[in-house]
């Protein structure tokens, strides 16, 4: 191979380089914006409320939104029919009468509910549950003073889960 062959075959190959990191910041860009999903845009409560009021008594605004509760569900799902949820409240196990969840969009909202008792050491459960479709993952724990402080993640779904 002689130099000009290499010089040439070196300057397409930096410049392909350059061009696809530029593309594929282009596309992780896109992709960011399109994970991320505001509650608001996805939420229906008033397919929520009914739910609630059958499992709790309550409506959604009694509800209180909490950093005290913690969600760790996938921003995207492939599938609808078994979608990881990882849920920790930061209450002490004794304060903790329960934790309660919700998907908005489901044919049936109330996904479940586990009670806590005092052999519990600690405010953790996991589980997999089934999504519809896009729409808030709504886990509300209750407390043994009466409060509901509840946490809201989206998860997209690109093939629902529920019939």
């Amino acid at each position: 191979m002689n130099r000009r062959k290499f010089l040439q075959l070196s300057g397409a190959t930096l410049g392909a380089v350059a061009l696809s990191s530029q593309l594929s910041s282009s596309f992780a860009q896109d992709a960011a914006a399109e994970v991320a999903t505001p509650v608001d845009d996805v939420a229906d409560v008033d397919n929520l409320n009914p739910a609630l009021e059958e499992a709790l008594g309550i409506n959604f605004d009694a509800l209180e939104a909490s950093d005290l509760v913690h969600i760790n569900a996938p921003t995207i799902a492939e599938s609808g029919a078994n979608v990881p949820l990882e849920i920790m409240v930061d209450v002490p196990p004794s304060d903790l009468k329960a934790i309660h969840a919700f998907v908005d969009r489901n044919p049936l909202p109330h996904i479940f509910s586990v009670s806590f008792g005092p052999i519990l050491d600690q405010s953790y459960f996991t589980t997999r549950i089934r999504i519809a479709e896009t729409a808030p993952i709504r886990v509300i724990a209750e407390t043994n003073d009466g409060k509901y402080l509840l946490a809201s993640a989206v998860t997209r779904v690109t093939v629902g889960g529920c019939g």
